[in-house]
């Protein structure tokens, strides 16, 4: 196989090869010799039957249109006209293939296989056509005998069809992926940059990879130059995938517009609904691709996946034997369906299945690489670890490998901090500064959520903090992007990004921690079972339990959106989490299903609520368990909606939110005006307080501000009106009466930083010592990566006579660069003497000394240390000079 990269690096393609649609070769070697040529070319042309231009698009736009029998019915009658061309052999085959009939298949290729026995892609298809007739040895030789063929005659495979059937033979053997792609995909493009076929070439490798930004790059010159290929579109469609929905969609609609019964583009389809959790939308468009075909092997591995889901595990097996009934082992089958299961979080189900795979093709490298990320994700990091470097020294394309072997190095390089059950991994610098806060709120959601939902973890839990996103991102989805994700649960492991991931506006990290242990619990008692909204929704409802400045609360955006067309019916919520239609829905998504826990809690009981759970841990469908604990899904979708719109109609039935009635540039007399008559407008309160705001109209605009509030009570939004009261006091310096307003914002919204700031320095400045406690712990759940925080924290214990608790900020001081660093280890050192942990209290004491050796304080402390480390030994006060050399003075 190396034998063929070596032979093609130094060849070129030979201008004597034609290849489909290239111009004759130019004489430049003597006229007679020329016109011997065309004598030539003239005999063949008259002695072999030939199809026109039209022929071949006639039979190309059946084939891509998807009316195969047309396409079958034209190619035949050109192979039986014996035509000196392998195009129609090929076409006729994929025909066939695309319709199931792989025998078929076969017996066109025997019957032309003397004509065309040289043609590497007629014996590529009649590989595939044989191993899905269940004649794998014949598959086998026909494909072992390919580097002989070329090692003979190298010349003759020269042009560009061969070249990359040849390419896509060594990539089936293993042979590395830039090597085929430097060797024959970009030779070909070199000798012809429009040829299509390349460019697919190279896309489908660069998705194989997930290297989308490449496959997008060439998929965009496919649809240039071919548009009518559904085939491109649906590459484009998993190109985007990742990256844009939206796009992804359209693209393979456009696929599915061009041939409806493309299968490829079908199963993506029916991928996409199987994610969304609605597996009878997903049977039914499987079953659009039986019609076409009724033993695709994808087809019934989707519905073995399916079945699994839903708990039908005899048919799961029955599903599973029919995909593999024409091709006895084809790993595909097993990575199918074990991909599936993983992307519903049944890792450990995902991980039997890519061994079943493996088993079947040691060397199926997609089975392996998702063996490794499905092990990682178990906790198996030992294997999880080894498999990755495996396949990276085999796969140096693998954009993904690549991205983790890199994350693993940086991984080293983490502090391990450990309790019972727990295992957290964060930056060492991050563990040192709040780390043990880390560890102690993780350890209290344990307490109190696995007795809540009467579970107790079988198994540690790893949580793993990342300081930069694109790190958690590669850990967590294997490639960089999830911008939006701040955490994420897979059962047993929990990632989640830190503060100073987050720039300027970092959310609540004891939240989104509080809010992914809880998915650790509820996941691991239904064994991966339950649906996404479910999930979401409880963990949303137990972040509101903890701490109501958690989580998501009503505002007028979700009113209007729970009132009119974006409510979603109970029963299809898991659906709203594949398909937003902006990152507002997704956030609604996330809303709604908390709604949809608080409807089932307080209309049902939580009792019942946990038996659901119990039942879907046991392996009973959704559908199954739903319908015994709470009846027809129906009339349940009816009741959930009748509780829904009670709740948002008595959200502030008052208050009116349509600011386009408001008139534009009005004066604030003006506007005071049109209030008289609209006095419930939210938007005309607000203008008018900023309005007044920029006049500095203190008085004025504190009178609009507090009719803003009675209108919008708790509105703690940037610029409203507790936003603006704040400010307004501030700006009369009523210090009280700013702070009332920040602990009302802080209340109400957890990760406000500036309101936390701003509240922060003003119980400083008032000497609020209980208040600058708090506001502290506030902001450090926040933001613990800057000093504000600790500061204000330790300053408030040491002044209510509590220094000794002061030495956890102290010590996370030190590693935000202080600007005296005596002065911190002499405080954290007076902290530690408080707790009667001397010899570290020691330790600090001479570290300031260091820094400052006549520091007369920390000389004291260091001789009552001393003192109370050894109560029996007496240390003069002043000791006498003992000879002492003299002092000599500077020059």
């Amino acid at each position: 196989m190396t034998s063929l990269v070596a032979i093609h690096r130094s060849a070129t393609i030979p201008r004597h090869k034609l290849a489909l649609g290239q111009r004759l070769p130019t004489c430049s070697r003597g006229r007679g010799r020329c016109v011997h040529l065309v004598g030539l070319i003239g005999l063949i042309l008259f002695a072999v039957p030939t199809a026109t231009a039209a022929d071949f698009d006639e039979a190309r736009n059946a084939y891509y249109s998807g009316d195969y029998d047309r396409c079958v019915e034209l190619t035949r009658a050109e192979v039986e006209r014996g035509i000196w061309n392998d195009f129609w052999s090929r076409q006729l085959m994929q025909a066939l293939m695309a319709q199931g009939r792989h025998e078929d298949a076969c017996a066109v290729y025997e019957e032309v296989v003397v004509k065309f026995g040289k043609s590497i892609p007629l014996r590529m298809l009649a590989a595939r056509a044989y191993r899905f007739s269940g004649d794998s040895e014949t598959a086998r030789r026909l494909l072992d005998e390919i580097p002989q063929l070329v090692d003979r005659a190298p010349w003759q495979y020269s042009d560009r069809e061969n070249l990359l059937a040849i390419g896509r033979y060594l990539l089936e053997r293993g042979v590395d992926a830039r090597e085929v792609l430097e060797t024959y995909y970009d030779r070909v493009l070199r000798s012809d940059g429009k040829y299509v076929a390349a460019h697919v070439a190279i896309a489908e490798l660069a998705l194989d990879k997930a290297d989308y930004q490449e496959a997008v790059k060439s998929l965009d010159k496919a649809l240039e130059l071919r548009p009518e290929d559904p085939h491109v579109h649906y590459l484009l469609s998993r190109a985007w995938s990742a990256s844009d929905r939206k796009k992804a969609n359209a693209y393979l609609n456009a696929a599915l517009d061009l041939n409806p019964v493309h299968a490829d583009s079908l199963l993506l389809h029916a991928r996409n609904l199987i994610d969304a959790e609605e597996y009878a939308a997903a049977l039914a468009v499987v079953e659009e691709v039986f019609e076409i075909n009724p033993d695709h092997s994808t087809g019934w591995a989707l519905r073995a996946a399916i079945a699994h889901l839903q708990g039908n595990y005899r048919e799961e097996g029955e599903y599973r034997a029919r995909a593999l009934s024409t091709w006895k082992t084809n790993a595909e089958v097993d990575y199918v369906i074990g991909t599936t299961l993983s992307k519903h979080y049944r890792f450990s189900e995902g991980v039997l299945y890519q061994r079943r795979a493996l088993k079947l093709n040691s060397n199926f490298l997609p089975a392996k690489f998702q063996l490794a990320q499905d092990l990682l994700r178990v906790g198996q990091d030992e294997e999880g670890w080894s498999v990755v470097d495996e396949v990276s020294q085999t796969d140096k394309y693998n954009v993904v490998a690549y991205n983790l072997k890199t994350l693993q190095a940086r991984l080293r390089n983490f502090t391990t901090l450990e309790a019972p059950g727990l295992i957290v991994r964060m930056d060492t610098r991050e563990a040192a500064i709040y780390g043990p806060q880390v560890l102690g709120l993780l350890q209290a959601a344990h307490r109190q959520l696995t007795d809540k939902y009467e579970h107790e973890l079988e198994r540690p839990v790893t949580v793993e903090i990342f300081p930069q996103q694109s790190d958690f991102a590669i850990r967590t989805f294997g490639l960089p992007g999830g911008a939006g994700f701040l955490g994420v649960c897979f059962g047993s492991l929990i990632t989640a990004n830190s503060p100073a991931s987050q720039g300027d506006q970092p959310s609540n990290w004891e939240s989104v921690l509080w809010h992914e242990y809880c998915h650790v619990v509820t996941l691991q008692k239904t064994n991966n079972r339950m649906p996404r909204w479910l999930s979401e929704g409880i963990s949303v409802y137990e972040e509101l339990q903890r701490d109501p400045s958690w989580g998501q609360s009503l505002n007028p955006t979700y009113k209007d959106m729970l009132l009119g067309e974006d409510f979603v019916p109970l029963s299809q919520l898991s659906g709203a989490f594949l398909k937003p239609k902006s990152a507002l829905h997704l956030q609604f998504a996330y809303f709604e299903s908390m709604l949809a826990v608080r409807y089932l809690v307080e209309r049902h009981g939580r009792p019942r609520l946990l038996r659901l759970l119990d039942d879907l841990g046991l392996g009973r469908t959704m559908e199954e368990a739903f319908a015994e604990r709470y009846g027809d899904q129906a009339a349940l979708d009816e009741d959930f909606q009748k509780f829904i719109r009670e709740l948002a109609s008595e959200f502030l039935p008052e208050t009116e939110f349509d600011a386009d009635v408001i008139p534009q540039r009005a004066s604030p007399e003006e506007l005071e005006q049109w209030l008289d008559d609209h006095p419930a407008s939210y938007p005309g309160w607000q203008r008018l307080a900023r309005l007044r705001i920029e006049r500095r109209d203190w008085p004025a605009a504190e009178k609009a501000a507090q009719r803003l509030l009675e209108l919008y009570p708790r509105d703690a939004a940037p610029g409203g009106a507790l936003d603006m009261l704040a400010g307004i006091a501030r700006g009369q310096e009523d210090l009280s009466a700013e702070r009332q307003y920040l602990e009302q914002i802080v209340q109400a919204s957890s990760d406000h930083l500036p309101a936390l700031r701003r509240l922060l320095a003003n119980c400083r400045k008032a000497q609020d010592w209980p208040g600058l406690a708090q506001a502290a712990r506030r902001l450090l759940a926040v933001q613990p990566l800057l000093p504000d925080g600790h500061e204000g924290l330790a300053l408030a214990l040491r002044q209510q006579d509590r220094l000794a608790d002061a030495a956890g900020s102290l010590r996370a001081l030190q590693e935000l660069e202080p600007m005296d660093p005596a002065g911190l280890h002499f405080s954290l050192a007076e902290s530690l003497a408080a707790s009667n942990k001397l010899e570290q209290a020691r330790l600090e004491v001479l570290r300031a000394l260091e820094y400052s050796p006549r520091y007369r304080e920390a000389q004291r402390l260091l001789v009552d240390l001393y003192q109370r480390r050894n109560p029996t030994v007496s240390i003069p006060v002043n000791p006498p000079d003992r000879g002492r050399p003299p002092r000599i003075p500077r020059p």
